[in-house]
């Protein structure tokens, strides 16, 4: 099976790795300490016959660290894959330290252009600049409507922090809410009355 995988490579250094099993919502059984997320998820599910490309998410020029936490990555999942053997691949998509109109719109077609036809697609949103959840929606939206793609996990890992302390890691699972944006967008009703009535027979499902 094609995966596609996409997790945001932060700016900052020192980052620590933690354990997420069984915590949040993800159900995650993989019991070593991750930097990133994703890759808890990814030990629990990729297998030897799949075929997975990971599109790491940088800010260009914007800091020393972009290759020293891309190799963390890269690294991380390759030792978790050793015991696996599924065939990885990595791209690198670069972008402006810029939150305008026009980089938001080349990052969604770029991240676009990455993804194959009826691939299974992978998300981590634990770092990034904030508008990247709202774009990565729209990438995942397109996807699945004319792509012929499987959503099947978003997720980010939360912490606490206790001045330079950090600890409770969480690892949770918000695909619901992208289904929830889909659902939504594609809500037809008369008037307002109407489609509060039709979103509040949807929950009460």
């Amino acid at each position: 099976m094609k995966k596609i995988i996409f997790c945001d490579i932060p700016m900052k250094s020192n980052l620590k790795p933690m354990v997420y099993k069984g915590t949040g919502n993800a159900n995650s059984k993989y019991d070593q300490p991750v930097i990133y997320p994703i890759n808890a998820i990814l030990a629990d599910t990729i297998s030897k016959q799949d075929e997975i490309k990971v599109v790491l998410l940088r800010t260009e020029n914007a800091t020393e660290n972009n290759q020293k936490n891309s190799d963390l990555f890269i690294n991380e999942l390759n030792s978790i894959n050793s015991k696996i053997g599924a065939k990885i691949s990595y791209d690198i998509l670069d972008s402006e330290f810029k939150e305008t109109k026009n980089n938001h719109e080349l990052r969604l077609k770029q991240m676009i252009d990455k993804i194959e036809d009826n691939s299974q697609i992978f998300a981590d949103i634990t770092y990034g600049p904030k508008p990247l959840p709202m774009v990565l929606m729209c990438v995942l939206s397109f996807a699945e409507k004319f792509l012929n793609c499987d959503v099947k996990s978003v997720v980010y890992g939360k912490v606490n922090f206790t001045g330079e302390n950090i600890s409770n890691p969480e690892l949770y699972d918000i695909t619901s809410l992208y289904y929830l944006n889909n659902l939504t967008s594609s809500m037809v009703a008369k008037d307002s009355k109407d489609a509060r009535k039709a979103l509040d027979e949807f929950f009460a499902l």
